[in-house]
């Protein structure tokens, strides 16, 4: 056998190998993220110290003041606002807030993305000293909305609450923008299970050193 035929052979064994491994990776990701979409379906909440939602649309406003008419929570914040947007604002989205905007509702300006959402709910968290947490947004989002959550809160307890329709229910009437959204969040769960995993083990080396 010839050097390049010996040199092709490694090639196809190196490509088989790497691609063993991602289409692994990807049946990993896949099985977690679903696994985590149906627990986090049907949870149901009777009382914590408060409630954050991530913003996305009026269902995720309205379903996030139930918590506050029914008694489940008497603290929200509103993360991910826009930067000119305030309260009299969001009662006009979503009048059920009307009646706590003025003691029970706090705004979040910074956030920008699902990451950015958990570092502002992490701020406020900790400096409010809530330990028990319930964390509302669209259930097709929930899964990495918790795992962002928890990895700057593992010291807390959340809870997932959806708002909106059931993820079925999404997939069969959801619009386009909707449907394309669902597509794509398991990749991004994916992405951001790979990162905080990576992050952690980079500090837990440098905690080591």
């Amino acid at each position: 056998m010839d050097l390049a035929m010996k040199r092709s052979i490694s090639m196809k064994r190196f490509f088989y190998i790497v691609l063993f491994f991602i289409l692994t990776f990807l049946s990993v990701g896949f099985v977690s993220y679903f696994s985590a979409l149906a627990r986090y379906d049907q949870v149901e909440i009777t009382s914590v110290d408060a409630a954050i939602v991530l913003t996305g649309g009026p269902d995720r406003l309205t379903d996030a003041a139930r918590l506050l008419s029914t008694g489940v929570t008497k603290h929200l914040l509103i993360s991910g606002v826009g930067g000119r947007a305030d309260l009299d604002d969001l009662v006009r989205v979503a009048p059920s807030l009307a009646p706590y905007s003025s003691c029970c509702v706090d705004l979040g300006h910074q956030a920008q993305n699902t990451r950015g959402n958990a570092e502002e709910a992490a701020l406020w968290a900790r400096d409010k000293n809530y330990k028990s947490l319930a964390i509302v947004t669209a259930g097709f989002h929930l899964p990495r909305a918790m795992l962002e959550v928890r990895a700057l809160l593992p010291d807390r307890t959340l809870y997932p609450y959806r708002a909106g329709l059931p993820i079925r229910e999404q997939l069969f009437y959801g619009r386009f923008s909707t449907l394309y959204a669902i597509a794509l969040e398991p990749i991004k769960y994916m992405a951001a299970l790979v990162r905080i995993n990576i992050s952690k083990r980079l500090s837990d080396v440098a905690n080591l050193g």
